[in-house]
């Protein structure tokens, strides 16, 4: 009866310790990601920065600085800026990247993307997003930028890369002399196997489109989310990420990327939403009224990169930008995203 006693109570003690070794075990991190777009003055700090975005908990990013011009990132070789973020524990698995996008050269566009897909291929990307477009205005040449799309995409799969396009608001907007809102042709005339699309909830939102809606209507399409709001997000409510979130995990995916513009006044954010609804309405073929422009507007200027990629020769990405003012700029930036990802690290819905 011992024997079984001292059997017993070794059984018990062994699914204690069991207990607290499970407990005390690290929970596994949640799969947050960030859009290096969202960190103004990246490039003065570039090793403090990934630091900084690893402690928040990020784990995987999004680059927006490449260089097509040089096939660099911030001056360095793409292997040598994958192994520094790597070196903090975090993947660099997308890219905004432009290059050109020609339907009358298309040989000259596909041999432009195939270098940039090459250098992607580099870094381990699954992913490179064209950022921004300016589109034709009628049906047959939105078709035949479709097309092209089609093409960029088959190379890109040649590489191991998905090839995307990212919404802002006025894709939108209805084509000129159409019923056709842009994004809905966009997708229905593009091959799945060959270009996804990268929704960015908030800019759908401005757009005065449901996200949840969009996700619903096309299951397959909307393969990687830019989580976005008026700054931190989920501070303005205006947004319902728990059902975005739900319905993107149930189409069956899992990248998305914390994007954010910089801090504005309640001015300037006026003056952005100003400035896009202003291409929303020439892409629709309403000539809008000027707009009085701030100095930071807010909106990607056209060509969709940030200041980083389009300074990327520059020393450090930024020209003659006085060190303290961007290191209070970046400073400013960073404290933004560890808001935004403590919110996403709690809420419930995120996985």
């Amino acid at each position: 009866m011992k024997r079984f006693s001292s059997i017993g109570v070794a059984v018990v003690l062994a699914l204690f310790v069991t207990s607290l070794a499970l407990s005390a075990a690290p929970k596994s991190k949640k799969h947050l990601g960030i859009a290096t777009y969202s960190v103004k003055g990246l490039e003065s700090d570039i090793e403090g920065s990934f630091k900084a975005l690893a402690d928040d908990g990020y784990v995987v990013m999004e680059i927006s600085n490449y260089n097509a011009g040089n096939g660099t990132v911030a001056g360095f070789k793409p292997a040598e800026y994958a192994a520094l973020a790597e070196k903090y524990g975090i993947d660099i698995i997308s890219s905004h990247a432009r290059a050109r996008f020609d339907v009358k050269d298309v040989e000259g566009t596909l041999t432009a993307w195939g270098k940039v897909f090459d250098d992607h291929k580099i870094m381990g990307c699954k992913y490179v997003v064209f950022p921004m477009n300016t589109w034709a205005g009628t049906v047959d040449g939105v078709k035949a930028e479709c097309d092209l799309l089609n093409k960029i995409g088959e190379e890109a799969n040649k590489r191991g890369i998905k090839f995307g396009y990212h919404n802002h608001n006025f894709e939108f907007a209805t084509i000129p002399n159409t019923n056709q809102i842009y994004e809905d042709f966009l997708i229905a005339n593009t091959d799945p196997d060959k270009v996804f699309f990268q929704m960015d909830v908030y800019w759908i939102t401005v757009g005065g489109q449901d996200p949840v809606a969009y996700l619903k209507k096309y299951p397959g399409r909307f393969k990687v989310l830019h989580i976005k709001d008026e700054y931190v997000i989920g501070e303005s409510g205006k947004i319902n990420y728990q059902a975005i979130f739900k319905q993107f995990y149930k189409n069956g995916y899992k990248d998305w990327f914390v994007e954010m513009e910089a801090k504005m006044t309640e001015e300037q954010k006026v003056q952005s939403i100003a400035r896009m609804e202003q291409i929303k309405q020439r892409q629709g073929g309403v000539q809008a009224a000027p707009q009085q422009q701030g100095p930071q507007a807010g909106a990607p200027p056209q060509g969709g990169q940030s200041a980083q990629g389009r300074q990327a020769g520059a020393p450090g990405g930024f020209g003659q930008r006085d060190p303290q003012a961007q290191a209070a700029m970046l400073k400013e930036s960073l404290e933004g995203i560890r808001l935004s990802a403590e919110y996403l690290k709690k809420a419930k819905f995120v996985k």
